[in-house]
Protein backbone atom coordinates (compact mmCIF):
# COMPACT_ATOMS: atom_id res chain seq x y z
CA UNK A 1 0.00 0.00 0.00
CA UNK A 2 2.49 2.34 0.90
CA UNK A 3 4.57 1.29 -2.45
CA UNK A 4 1.57 2.14 -4.36
CA UNK A 5 0.95 5.24 -2.88
CA UNK A 6 4.80 6.40 -3.24
CA UNK A 7 4.31 5.88 -7.12
CA UNK A 8 1.38 7.95 -6.83
CA UNK A 9 2.90 10.72 -5.15
CA UNK A 10 5.69 10.64 -7.69
CA UNK A 11 3.52 10.51 -10.58
CA UNK A 12 1.42 13.49 -9.80
CA UNK A 13 4.38 15.35 -9.08
CA UNK A 14 6.11 14.52 -12.21
CA UNK A 15 2.93 15.24 -14.23
CA UNK A 16 2.93 18.90 -11.89
CA UNK A 17 6.84 19.20 -12.57
CA UNK A 18 5.65 19.04 -16.48
CA UNK A 19 3.15 21.69 -16.58
CA UNK A 20 5.06 23.60 -14.56
CA UNK A 21 8.52 23.67 -17.24
CA UNK A 22 5.79 24.15 -20.33
CA UNK A 23 4.39 27.20 -18.51
CA UNK A 24 8.09 28.32 -17.40
CA UNK A 25 9.18 28.10 -20.81
CA UNK A 26 5.93 30.06 -22.52
CA UNK A 27 5.93 32.35 -20.06
CA UNK A 28 9.70 33.43 -21.25
CA UNK A 29 9.55 33.11 -24.30
CA UNK A 30 6.63 35.65 -23.82
CA UNK A 31 8.40 37.92 -21.49
CA UNK A 32 11.13 37.81 -24.63
CA UNK A 33 9.24 38.82 -26.88
CA UNK A 34 7.55 41.64 -25.02
CA UNK A 35 10.58 43.07 -24.24
CA UNK A 36 12.40 42.84 -27.75
CA UNK A 37 9.22 44.74 -28.62
CA UNK A 38 9.70 47.49 -26.30
CA UNK A 39 13.47 47.71 -27.20
CA UNK A 40 12.70 48.55 -30.69
CA UNK A 41 10.41 51.30 -29.94
CA UNK A 42 12.50 52.60 -27.74
CA UNK A 43 14.84 52.75 -30.53
CA UNK A 44 12.50 53.80 -33.03
CA UNK A 45 11.77 56.79 -30.95
CA UNK A 46 15.71 57.88 -30.86
CA UNK A 47 15.78 57.32 -34.55
CA UNK A 48 12.79 60.18 -34.81
CA UNK A 49 14.89 62.20 -32.56
CA UNK A 50 17.89 62.11 -35.13
CA UNK A 51 15.06 63.17 -38.15
CA UNK A 52 14.20 66.05 -35.57
CA UNK A 53 17.99 67.16 -35.93
CA UNK A 54 18.33 67.18 -39.14
CA UNK A 55 15.02 68.89 -39.89
CA UNK A 56 15.95 71.31 -37.25
CA UNK A 57 19.59 72.12 -38.14
CA UNK A 58 19.70 71.35 -42.10
CA UNK A 59 15.90 73.48 -42.44
CA UNK A 60 16.62 76.07 -39.86
CA UNK A 61 20.41 76.91 -41.65
CA UNK A 62 18.09 77.27 -44.66
CA UNK A 63 15.58 78.93 -43.41
CA UNK A 64 18.34 81.76 -42.51
CA UNK A 65 19.67 81.89 -45.82
CA UNK A 66 16.47 83.18 -47.00
CA UNK A 67 15.70 85.38 -44.61
CA UNK A 68 19.11 86.88 -44.63
CA UNK A 69 19.04 86.98 -49.04
CA UNK A 70 22.15 84.16 -48.65
CA UNK A 71 24.66 85.18 -46.39
CA UNK A 72 26.90 82.68 -46.55
CA UNK A 73 28.66 83.88 -42.77
CA UNK A 74 25.02 82.85 -40.99
CA UNK A 75 24.85 79.55 -42.84
CA UNK A 76 28.34 78.43 -41.70
CA UNK A 77 27.57 79.81 -38.20
CA UNK A 78 24.41 78.23 -37.82
CA UNK A 79 25.77 74.61 -38.76
CA UNK A 80 28.96 75.44 -37.02
CA UNK A 81 28.21 72.54 -34.15
CA UNK A 82 27.49 70.13 -36.85
CA UNK A 83 29.93 69.99 -39.21
CA UNK A 84 33.07 68.49 -37.71
CA UNK A 85 35.31 65.42 -38.24
CA UNK A 86 32.95 63.88 -35.01
CA UNK A 87 29.78 64.75 -36.99
CA UNK A 88 27.17 64.34 -37.42
CA UNK A 89 27.78 66.51 -40.91
CA UNK A 90 31.04 65.84 -42.66
CA UNK A 91 30.22 68.55 -44.87
CA UNK A 92 27.65 70.98 -46.03
CA UNK A 93 26.76 73.74 -48.69
CA UNK A 94 24.13 76.56 -49.71
CA UNK A 95 22.62 76.73 -52.81
CA UNK A 96 20.32 79.30 -54.23
CA UNK A 97 17.93 77.25 -56.89
CA UNK A 98 16.46 79.15 -60.04
CA UNK A 99 15.46 78.38 -63.40
CA UNK A 100 19.19 77.58 -64.93
CA UNK A 101 20.26 79.65 -62.75
CA UNK A 102 21.59 77.09 -59.75
CA UNK A 103 24.90 78.40 -58.04
CA UNK A 104 26.41 77.35 -54.81
CA UNK A 105 27.14 80.14 -52.46
CA UNK A 106 28.76 78.33 -49.87
CA UNK A 107 30.26 75.01 -48.35
CA UNK A 108 32.16 74.24 -45.79
CA UNK A 109 33.54 71.06 -43.87
CA UNK A 110 34.83 68.38 -46.02
CA UNK A 111 34.82 67.75 -49.87
CA UNK A 112 31.58 66.14 -50.51
CA UNK A 113 30.77 62.97 -52.71
CA UNK A 114 28.40 64.53 -54.59
CA UNK A 115 30.51 67.40 -56.28
CA UNK A 116 29.23 71.18 -57.53
CA UNK A 117 29.18 69.88 -60.79
CA UNK A 118 27.54 66.64 -60.40
CA UNK A 119 23.89 66.23 -62.47
CA UNK A 120 22.49 63.74 -59.35
CA UNK A 121 23.40 66.69 -56.69
CA UNK A 122 21.49 68.86 -58.72
CA UNK A 123 18.95 66.30 -59.36
CA UNK A 124 18.95 66.11 -55.73
CA UNK A 125 18.53 69.65 -55.27
CA UNK A 126 15.59 70.39 -57.06
CA UNK A 127 13.99 67.67 -55.36
CA UNK A 128 14.62 69.01 -52.29
CA UNK A 129 13.35 72.74 -53.18
CA UNK A 130 10.15 71.13 -54.15
CA UNK A 131 9.73 68.50 -51.03
CA UNK A 132 7.90 69.72 -47.90
CA UNK A 133 10.48 67.99 -45.18
CA UNK A 134 13.79 67.02 -46.29
CA UNK A 135 15.03 64.60 -48.15
CA UNK A 136 17.47 61.44 -48.29
CA UNK A 137 19.99 59.33 -50.22
CA UNK A 138 22.41 56.85 -49.77
CA UNK A 139 25.73 57.73 -51.71
CA UNK A 140 28.69 55.62 -52.01
CA UNK A 141 32.58 56.31 -53.58
CA UNK A 142 35.78 56.79 -52.72
CA UNK A 143 35.44 53.47 -50.53
CA UNK A 144 33.40 54.75 -48.03
CA UNK A 145 29.53 55.47 -47.95
CA UNK A 146 27.57 58.63 -46.91
CA UNK A 147 23.98 59.88 -46.25
CA UNK A 148 22.85 62.74 -48.26
CA UNK A 149 20.09 65.37 -47.12
CA UNK A 150 18.90 68.23 -48.47
CA UNK A 151 16.13 71.14 -47.43
CA UNK A 152 14.54 73.79 -48.98
CA UNK A 153 13.77 77.17 -47.49
CA UNK A 154 11.69 79.66 -49.78
CA UNK A 155 13.73 82.90 -50.59
CA UNK A 156 12.62 86.15 -52.31
CA UNK A 157 14.31 85.49 -55.27
CA UNK A 158 14.15 81.62 -55.32
CA UNK A 159 14.70 78.75 -52.66
CA UNK A 160 17.75 77.99 -50.93
CA UNK A 161 19.11 74.41 -50.21
CA UNK A 162 20.95 73.47 -47.23
CA UNK A 163 22.77 70.74 -48.18
CA UNK A 164 25.04 68.40 -45.77
CA UNK A 165 26.34 64.72 -45.77
CA UNK A 166 26.94 62.07 -43.06
CA UNK A 167 29.98 59.23 -42.99
CA UNK A 168 28.22 56.19 -42.93
CA UNK A 169 30.49 53.40 -40.77
CA UNK A 170 32.84 51.55 -42.60
CA UNK A 171 31.33 48.19 -44.35
CA UNK A 172 28.09 49.48 -42.36
CA UNK A 173 29.20 47.71 -39.56
CA UNK A 174 29.48 49.80 -36.04
CA UNK A 175 29.72 48.32 -32.26
CA UNK A 176 28.10 48.91 -29.54
CA UNK A 177 29.70 48.41 -25.98
CA UNK A 178 28.18 46.18 -23.16
CA UNK A 179 26.79 48.92 -21.19
CA UNK A 180 24.52 50.81 -24.09
CA UNK A 181 20.80 50.78 -23.82
CA UNK A 182 20.77 48.34 -26.64
CA UNK A 183 23.93 46.30 -25.90
CA UNK A 184 21.76 42.94 -25.44
CA UNK A 185 20.39 42.61 -28.97
CA UNK A 186 21.88 43.39 -32.62
CA UNK A 187 19.95 46.02 -34.70
CA UNK A 188 20.17 46.94 -38.48
CA UNK A 189 19.03 50.13 -40.06
CA UNK A 190 17.86 49.71 -43.09
CA UNK A 191 16.78 53.04 -45.61
CA UNK A 192 13.23 52.68 -47.20
CA UNK A 193 11.05 49.96 -46.03
CA UNK A 194 13.00 47.04 -48.04
CA UNK A 195 15.20 44.60 -45.70
CA UNK A 196 17.27 44.25 -49.05
CA UNK A 197 21.37 44.33 -48.42
CA UNK A 198 21.77 47.04 -50.69
CA UNK A 199 19.53 48.91 -48.60
CA UNK A 200 21.51 48.62 -45.51
CA UNK A 201 22.95 52.03 -43.22
CA UNK A 202 24.39 50.34 -40.57
CA UNK A 203 24.43 47.05 -38.05
CA UNK A 204 26.05 46.00 -35.02
CA UNK A 205 26.21 42.52 -35.84
CA UNK A 206 28.85 40.39 -35.73
CA UNK A 207 27.21 37.76 -38.50
CA UNK A 208 25.75 40.85 -40.77
CA UNK A 209 22.18 41.32 -42.29
CA UNK A 210 20.14 40.07 -42.60
CA UNK A 211 19.71 39.33 -38.55
CA UNK A 212 18.68 36.03 -37.57
CA UNK A 213 16.40 34.09 -35.41
CA UNK A 214 14.22 36.19 -33.49
CA UNK A 215 12.86 39.66 -34.42
CA UNK A 216 11.09 42.49 -34.08
CA UNK A 217 10.78 45.09 -36.76
CA UNK A 218 9.13 49.27 -36.70
CA UNK A 219 9.25 51.61 -39.39
CA UNK A 220 10.08 55.31 -38.90
CA UNK A 221 9.39 58.71 -40.67
CA UNK A 222 12.87 59.97 -41.94
CA UNK A 223 12.08 63.11 -44.14
CA UNK A 224 11.02 62.15 -47.42
CA UNK A 225 11.04 58.02 -46.92
CA UNK A 226 11.39 56.22 -43.57
CA UNK A 227 14.21 54.18 -41.76
CA UNK A 228 13.35 50.12 -41.10
CA UNK A 229 14.73 49.21 -37.62
CA UNK A 230 15.21 45.64 -36.75
CA UNK A 231 16.38 43.49 -33.61
CA UNK A 232 16.85 40.60 -32.46
CA UNK A 233 18.30 39.90 -28.95
CA UNK A 234 22.23 38.47 -28.79
CA UNK A 235 21.03 36.46 -25.34
CA UNK A 236 18.73 36.27 -22.55
CA UNK A 237 16.80 39.78 -22.34
CA UNK A 238 15.70 38.73 -19.13
CA UNK A 239 18.81 37.52 -17.67
CA UNK A 240 19.84 33.64 -17.62
CA UNK A 241 18.42 32.37 -14.54
CA UNK A 242 15.17 33.11 -16.18
CA UNK A 243 16.81 31.29 -19.44
CA UNK A 244 17.27 28.20 -17.86
CA UNK A 245 14.43 28.00 -15.16
CA UNK A 246 11.99 25.49 -16.97
CA UNK A 247 16.18 22.84 -16.93
CA UNK A 248 16.34 23.95 -13.43
CA UNK A 249 12.40 23.14 -12.26
CA UNK A 250 13.05 19.63 -14.55
CA UNK A 251 16.23 18.20 -12.96
CA UNK A 252 14.35 19.21 -9.53
CA UNK A 253 11.92 16.59 -10.45
CA UNK A 254 9.76 16.13 -7.40
CA UNK A 255 11.60 17.23 -4.85
CA UNK A 256 10.92 20.91 -5.79
CA UNK A 257 6.62 19.99 -6.68
CA UNK A 258 6.22 22.48 -3.75
CA UNK A 259 8.13 25.21 -5.00
CA UNK A 260 7.12 24.56 -8.83
CA UNK A 261 4.52 27.80 -7.59
CA UNK A 262 7.30 30.21 -6.18
CA UNK A 263 9.91 29.72 -9.29
CA UNK A 264 7.19 30.20 -11.50
CA UNK A 265 5.96 33.45 -9.69
CA UNK A 266 9.92 34.79 -9.50
CA UNK A 267 9.95 34.07 -13.61
CA UNK A 268 7.04 36.61 -13.34
CA UNK A 269 8.18 38.95 -11.17
CA UNK A 270 11.49 39.02 -13.28
CA UNK A 271 9.29 39.44 -15.95
CA UNK A 272 7.25 42.61 -14.31
CA UNK A 273 10.25 44.10 -12.98
CA UNK A 274 11.86 44.03 -16.52
CA UNK A 275 8.40 45.97 -17.95
CA UNK A 276 8.65 47.99 -14.99
CA UNK A 277 11.75 49.42 -15.35
CA UNK A 278 11.28 49.38 -19.49
CA UNK A 279 8.10 51.11 -18.47
CA UNK A 280 9.39 53.89 -16.50
CA UNK A 281 11.45 54.81 -19.11
CA UNK A 282 8.71 54.66 -21.80
CA UNK A 283 6.21 56.14 -19.82
CA UNK A 284 4.27 57.06 -22.53
CA UNK A 285 3.55 53.41 -23.95
CA UNK A 286 1.35 52.86 -21.01
CA UNK A 287 -0.89 54.04 -18.26
CA UNK A 288 0.39 54.08 -14.92
CA UNK A 289 -2.15 53.12 -13.24
CA UNK A 290 -2.77 50.00 -15.14
CA UNK A 291 0.83 48.89 -14.44
CA UNK A 292 0.59 49.04 -10.64
CA UNK A 293 -2.45 47.20 -10.85
CA UNK A 294 -0.92 44.55 -13.05
CA UNK A 295 2.40 44.33 -10.87
CA UNK A 296 0.20 44.17 -7.64
CA UNK A 297 -1.97 40.88 -9.00
CA UNK A 298 1.46 39.70 -10.62
CA UNK A 299 2.47 39.09 -7.15
CA UNK A 300 -0.16 37.63 -5.50
CA UNK A 301 -1.33 34.16 -5.96
CA UNK A 302 -3.23 33.36 -8.96
CA UNK A 303 -5.13 29.97 -7.29
CA UNK A 304 -5.69 28.75 -4.34
CA UNK A 305 -4.72 25.40 -3.38
CA UNK A 306 -6.89 22.83 -3.41
CA UNK A 307 -7.57 21.40 0.43
CA UNK A 308 -9.63 18.18 1.44
CA UNK A 309 -12.53 20.03 3.41
CA UNK A 310 -12.08 23.82 2.99
CA UNK A 311 -13.43 26.16 0.31
CA UNK A 312 -11.50 29.71 -0.40
CA UNK A 313 -12.18 32.80 -1.94
CA UNK A 314 -10.31 35.56 -2.26
CA UNK A 315 -10.43 39.29 -3.65
CA UNK A 316 -8.48 42.19 -4.50
CA UNK A 317 -9.36 45.76 -4.79
CA UNK A 318 -6.41 48.68 -5.62
CA UNK A 319 -7.01 51.65 -4.14
CA UNK A 320 -9.26 54.39 -6.21
CA UNK A 321 -6.53 57.15 -5.50
CA UNK A 322 -3.57 57.35 -6.59
CA UNK A 323 -1.14 55.60 -9.10
CA UNK A 324 1.27 53.47 -7.29
CA UNK A 325 1.27 50.10 -6.80
CA UNK A 326 0.74 48.81 -2.96
CA UNK A 327 1.16 46.59 -0.41
CA UNK A 328 -1.35 44.13 0.40
CA UNK A 329 -1.37 40.63 -0.06
CA UNK A 330 -2.75 36.97 0.71
CA UNK A 331 -1.42 33.53 0.56
CA UNK A 332 -2.13 30.11 1.17
CA UNK A 333 0.26 27.32 1.75
CA UNK A 334 -0.86 23.72 2.30
CA UNK A 335 1.44 21.70 4.95
CA UNK A 336 -0.12 18.46 4.24
CA UNK A 337 -3.26 17.03 3.64
CA UNK A 338 -5.21 17.77 7.40
CA UNK A 339 -3.38 21.63 7.96
CA UNK A 340 -2.54 24.66 5.85
CA UNK A 341 -1.15 28.09 6.88
CA UNK A 342 -2.82 31.38 5.96
CA UNK A 343 -1.56 34.91 6.11
CA UNK A 344 -2.86 37.99 5.22
CA UNK A 345 -0.88 41.30 5.17
CA UNK A 346 -0.24 44.72 4.42
CA UNK A 347 2.76 47.11 4.03
CA UNK A 348 2.78 50.60 4.74
CA UNK A 349 2.83 53.15 2.08
CA UNK A 350 2.46 52.51 -1.64
CA UNK A 351 5.16 52.42 -4.28
CA UNK A 352 7.80 50.33 -5.84
CA UNK A 353 9.77 49.98 -3.01
CA UNK A 354 6.19 48.94 -0.67
CA UNK A 355 6.05 46.35 -3.04
CA UNK A 356 9.68 44.86 -3.17
CA UNK A 357 9.22 44.68 0.52
CA UNK A 358 5.77 43.12 0.47
CA UNK A 359 7.06 40.38 -2.01
CA UNK A 360 10.41 39.68 -0.19
CA UNK A 361 7.97 39.18 3.05
CA UNK A 362 5.63 36.61 1.12
CA UNK A 363 8.36 34.95 0.59
CA UNK A 364 10.22 34.96 3.35
CA UNK A 365 7.08 33.68 4.83
CA UNK A 366 6.52 30.53 2.52
CA UNK A 367 9.65 29.33 3.07
CA UNK A 368 9.49 29.21 6.98
CA UNK A 369 6.05 27.85 6.91
CA UNK A 370 7.89 24.72 4.51
CA UNK A 371 10.54 24.92 7.11
CA UNK A 372 8.05 23.90 10.01
CA UNK A 373 7.82 27.21 12.08
CA UNK A 374 4.48 27.88 13.57
CA UNK A 375 2.96 31.09 13.18
CA UNK A 376 5.01 33.14 16.22
CA UNK A 377 8.40 31.70 14.93
CA UNK A 378 7.04 33.40 11.59
CA UNK A 379 6.21 36.52 13.16
CA UNK A 380 9.70 36.42 15.16
CA UNK A 381 11.84 35.92 11.96
CA UNK A 382 10.06 38.01 10.29
CA UNK A 383 10.52 41.07 12.86
CA UNK A 384 14.55 40.69 12.61
CA UNK A 385 14.02 41.04 8.34
CA UNK A 386 12.25 44.54 8.59
CA UNK A 387 13.00 47.93 9.94
CA UNK A 388 10.95 50.94 9.86
CA UNK A 389 13.78 53.14 10.31
CA UNK A 390 16.15 51.44 7.95
CA UNK A 391 13.47 50.65 5.31
CA UNK A 392 10.85 53.10 5.60
CA UNK A 393 8.05 50.88 5.97
CA UNK A 394 6.75 48.20 8.47
CA UNK A 395 3.87 46.06 7.95
CA UNK A 396 0.96 44.32 9.63
CA UNK A 397 0.92 40.41 9.66
CA UNK A 398 -2.00 38.35 10.47
CA UNK A 399 -0.85 34.21 9.94
CA UNK A 400 -3.04 31.17 10.92
CA UNK A 401 -1.86 27.71 10.81
CA UNK A 402 -5.29 25.32 10.20
CA UNK A 403 -5.98 21.82 11.00
CA UNK A 404 -8.72 21.10 9.03
CA UNK A 405 -10.18 18.13 10.78
CA UNK A 406 -10.40 19.48 13.99
CA UNK A 407 -11.38 22.84 13.08
CA UNK A 408 -8.79 24.35 15.31
CA UNK A 409 -7.33 27.95 14.33
CA UNK A 410 -4.11 28.82 16.28
CA UNK A 411 -2.86 32.71 15.33
CA UNK A 412 -0.45 34.96 16.09
CA UNK A 413 -1.11 38.97 15.01
CA UNK A 414 1.31 41.48 14.16
CA UNK A 415 -0.54 44.51 14.39
CA UNK A 416 -3.12 43.69 11.76
CA UNK A 417 -6.91 43.63 12.13
CA UNK A 418 -8.85 40.91 13.87
CA UNK A 419 -10.08 37.96 11.93
CA UNK A 420 -14.16 38.00 11.18
CA UNK A 421 -15.93 34.63 12.29
CA UNK A 422 -19.34 33.78 10.61
CA UNK A 423 -21.69 30.92 11.55
CA UNK A 424 -25.26 30.25 11.57
CA UNK A 425 -26.35 33.83 10.00
CA UNK A 426 -23.93 35.47 13.24
CA UNK A 427 -20.91 37.33 12.52
CA UNK A 428 -18.49 38.18 15.43
CA UNK A 429 -14.54 39.11 15.63
CA UNK A 430 -12.10 36.68 16.67
CA UNK A 431 -10.02 38.33 19.46
CA UNK A 432 -6.54 38.03 19.46
CA UNK A 433 -3.13 38.84 21.33
CA UNK A 434 -1.65 42.05 19.11
CA UNK A 435 1.58 42.36 18.85
CA UNK A 436 4.07 45.06 17.45
CA UNK A 437 4.14 45.69 13.45
CA UNK A 438 6.77 43.90 11.86
CA UNK A 439 9.50 46.58 11.66
CA UNK A 440 8.98 48.33 14.97
CA UNK A 441 11.47 46.12 16.52
CA UNK A 442 13.57 43.31 16.02
CA UNK A 443 13.13 41.87 19.33
CA UNK A 444 9.65 42.04 18.73
CA UNK A 445 7.64 38.85 20.68
CA UNK A 446 4.18 37.70 19.66
CA UNK A 447 1.61 35.26 21.55
CA UNK A 448 -0.45 32.95 19.73
CA UNK A 449 -4.45 32.41 20.11
CA UNK A 450 -5.92 28.95 19.51
CA UNK A 451 -9.77 28.67 18.65
CA UNK A 452 -12.32 26.58 16.80
CA UNK A 453 -14.39 27.17 14.03
CA UNK A 454 -17.99 25.54 14.50
CA UNK A 455 -19.46 22.95 12.08
CA UNK A 456 -19.28 25.13 7.66
CA UNK A 457 -18.48 28.35 10.02
CA UNK A 458 -16.52 30.61 7.48
CA UNK A 459 -13.67 33.27 8.67
CA UNK A 460 -12.82 36.30 6.73
CA UNK A 461 -9.21 37.96 6.94
CA UNK A 462 -9.10 41.17 5.53
CA UNK A 463 -6.64 44.22 4.96
CA UNK A 464 -7.79 47.81 6.46
CA UNK A 465 -8.90 49.56 2.85
CA UNK A 466 -12.13 47.27 3.26
CA UNK A 467 -13.36 49.04 6.91
CA UNK A 468 -10.82 52.46 7.14
CA UNK A 469 -12.45 55.68 5.74
CA UNK A 470 -11.66 59.19 6.25
CA UNK A 471 -13.79 60.93 9.01
CA UNK A 472 -14.74 57.83 10.95
CA UNK A 473 -13.16 55.95 13.58
CA UNK A 474 -11.91 52.38 13.08
CA UNK A 475 -14.40 51.05 15.52
CA UNK A 476 -17.57 52.60 12.92
CA UNK A 477 -16.13 50.47 9.90
CA UNK A 478 -15.82 47.04 12.14
CA UNK A 479 -18.93 47.07 12.90
CA UNK A 480 -20.72 47.94 9.62
CA UNK A 481 -18.33 44.71 8.15
CA UNK A 482 -20.19 43.09 10.77
CA UNK A 483 -23.52 43.62 10.18
CA UNK A 484 -22.60 42.82 6.29
CA UNK A 485 -21.66 39.70 7.34
CA UNK A 486 -24.56 39.11 9.91
CA UNK A 487 -27.78 37.21 7.72
CA UNK A 488 -29.01 34.48 5.84
CA UNK A 489 -26.10 31.73 4.66
CA UNK A 490 -24.36 32.66 1.35
CA UNK A 491 -22.01 30.61 -0.61
CA UNK A 492 -18.27 31.52 0.14
CA UNK A 493 -17.83 33.46 -2.92
CA UNK A 494 -20.92 35.41 -2.71
CA UNK A 495 -20.63 36.12 0.62
CA UNK A 496 -16.52 37.87 -0.17
CA UNK A 497 -18.33 40.07 -3.45
CA UNK A 498 -21.27 41.46 -1.10
CA UNK A 499 -18.50 42.49 1.79
CA UNK A 500 -16.31 44.07 -0.96
CA UNK A 501 -19.60 45.25 -2.47
CA UNK A 502 -21.08 46.83 0.52
CA UNK A 503 -18.54 48.04 2.22
CA UNK A 504 -16.14 49.67 -1.17
CA UNK A 505 -19.44 50.55 -4.06
CA UNK A 506 -17.18 53.09 -4.89
CA UNK A 507 -13.81 51.97 -4.29
CA UNK A 508 -11.54 52.59 -1.21
CA UNK A 509 -8.57 55.28 -1.23
CA UNK A 510 -6.79 52.24 -0.02
CA UNK A 511 -6.42 48.67 -1.32
CA UNK A 512 -8.15 45.82 0.07
CA UNK A 513 -7.20 42.59 -0.05
CA UNK A 514 -9.53 39.62 1.23
CA UNK A 515 -9.65 36.35 1.95
CA UNK A 516 -12.45 33.81 2.80
CA UNK A 517 -12.32 30.16 4.46
CA UNK A 518 -15.12 27.93 5.09
CA UNK A 519 -15.12 24.96 6.35
CA UNK A 520 -17.26 22.07 4.26
CA UNK A 521 -18.56 19.90 7.23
Amino acid sequence: MAHRLSLVVLFVGLVLVAIAVFASRIAYEHNESRLLSLQVRLTGSALSADSLYVEDHLGGAAQLAAASNGRATGFADSLSDSVSTSGPFACASLWRMGSGTDREITAIGSAPLLGPSSPALRSFLHQAAQAQSFVVQELSGHGESRLGFAMSAPGPGGPYVAYAEEILPANHRTAESASSPIGEVNLAIYLGRSERASRLLETDSTLGAPLRGTTATTTVPYGNTVLTLVMSPRGSLSGGVSRYSSWVIGFLGSALVLLVALMTQRLVRRRERAERLTLEIADLYAEQRSIAETLQLALLPRDMPGISGMEFAVRYLPGARGVDIGGDWYDVVPLDEERFVFVIGDVSGRGVRAASIMASLHYAIRGFVVEGHDPVEILETLSRMLSVTRDDHFATVLVGLVEVASHQVTLANAGHLPPLLVSEGEASFVPTEIGPPIGYSSRSTYAPVTFKVPPAGTLVVYTDGLVERRGESLDQGLERLRAFATGPEDGLEDLVSTLLGGLSPDGSDDDTAILGLRWLD
